[in-house]
């Protein structure tokens, strides 16, 4: 018996050595291939875990950063009012005095540089806290990243950002409200306002397309000098030349300051600021379209017709729907550009005026939005 199942064996041991060899791999290969799928699992769930816990950070972010926006906006469009205010002009014109035509052409200069001053001011505005707040994001989240692996027992760098240098770091900005950049600016706008809109006459009359191209020729005469150009040289007017001692003595805070400036200076930011800027003026714009019609109408009823018929033609829709077809004189446009302006920055009223109008459009710009994703993508995966 034994010597028979030897020999059975011993005739068929290359088959069991092949069957083992066989039944032996494919049971490693499974067990390689079970561990190779719960790693790619757990893999798949870090990942996921990671990308939500940063969706949720950057949504928080974003969250911050419109509402220091209208903050700061607010505050902004006060600045620009002190800054370019027509309060003693038009106090002076009520009294009716002899230089009434020297008061309406410096009415006209206020008015024009205040209305342009709101469209780039805000803007760029906008643009430098979108990137500021998006860029410290990022390196917080970094932070929160290494903390968590800290407490995982995995090797973590200690915390980098710490309140005195967030501080001191989102304070930058204030360099544009409160130390000389706002003025700066005022000082472009105004000198370039001048050149372009002095020498058109109060009595001259404008359509709505000439008041587009007015706006046209007021940008190109402001960006046409790269060295002072708003929208590529924005920290010129938005941030400090130098650091504090403080933030000179902090290599991280010079480190972000840096990568501030370079970001400003990007070809992406300055065409996100120069987009909000045409768009601006077409907000402009239509608030004057509508200011026009208002003026046109009520100026319609007013007047005395010579018979019914005529009075029924100028009341009609169809007068009043051609707007692109009234003409009125500059010294009545001045009044409707100066009013635009003239309240500031006021989230209650309803409608917005067009400061309120300008913040919140460039809040809820998608180039601007997507400005801040990159930006926050960017640093947030360093």
């Amino acid at each position: 018996m034994l010597s028979r199942l030897r020999d059975f064996l011993t005739r068929h041991r290359r088959k069991f050595v092949i069957t083992g060899v066989v039944v032996g791999g494919t049971f490693i290969a499974l067990k390689y291939a079970q561990r190779k799928l719960i790693e790619m699992q757990e893999r798949q769930a870090r990942e996921f875990m990671e990308k939500t816990r940063r969706m949720q950070h950057f949504e928080s972010t974003e969250k911050t950063c419109n509402q220091v926006i209208i903050g700061m906006g607010a505050e902004l469009m006060q600045a620009i009012l002190k800054e370019c205010s027509t309060d003693e002009l038009l106090e002076q014109l009520r009294e009716n005095p002899p230089n009434k035509l020297e008061l309406w052409e410096e009415m006209k200069i206020v008015s024009f540089t205040r209305l342009t001053t709101f469209i780039y001011a805000s803007s760029m505005l906008v643009v430098a806290l979108r990137i500021q707040l998006n860029l410290l994001g990022g390196y917080l989240y970094c932070d929160t990243v290494s903390s968590l692996a800290g407490d995982q027992g995995k090797p973590a760098q200690p915390q980098k950002i710490n309140d005195d240098l967030k501080q001191e770091y989102l304070s930058l900005i204030r360099h544009f409200i409160q130390d000389g950049g706002l003025s700066e600016l005022v000082r472009l706008i105004r000198a370039k306002v001048i050149s372009v809109v002095k020498q058109l006459p109060l009595t001259k009359r404008f359509s709505l397309a000439d008041v587009e191209q007015l706006f046209w020729s007021l940008q190109m005469s402001i960006n046409s000098d790269p060295s002072t150009d708003p929208c590529s040289k924005m920290c010129k007017y938005l941030l400090p030349s130098q650091l504090t001692d403080y933030a000179q003595g902090n290599p991280l805070l010079e480190k972000i300051f840096n990568e501030t400036l370079d970001l400003l200076e990007s070809d992406d930011a300055s065409s996100v600021c120069s987009n909000n800027i045409c768009r601006g003026f077409s907000l402009a714009v239509d608030a004057i379209a509508e200011s026009m019609s208002e003026t046109v109408t009520l100026a319609q009823k007013l007047q005395t017709s010579e018979s019914t018929t005529q009075t029924n033609a100028a009341n009609s829709p169809d007068a009043l729907l051609n707007i692109n077809s009234v003409q009125i004189a500059l010294a009545k446009i001045i009044p409707i550009v100066s009013g635009l302006t003239s309240k500031g920055f006021d989230s209650t009223t309803r409608p917005q005026n067009l400061a309120t109008s300008l913040i919140t459009f460039y809040v809820v710009s998608e180039k601007c939005k997507v400005l801040g994703a990159n930006v926050y993508e960017t640093f947030s995966s360093a």
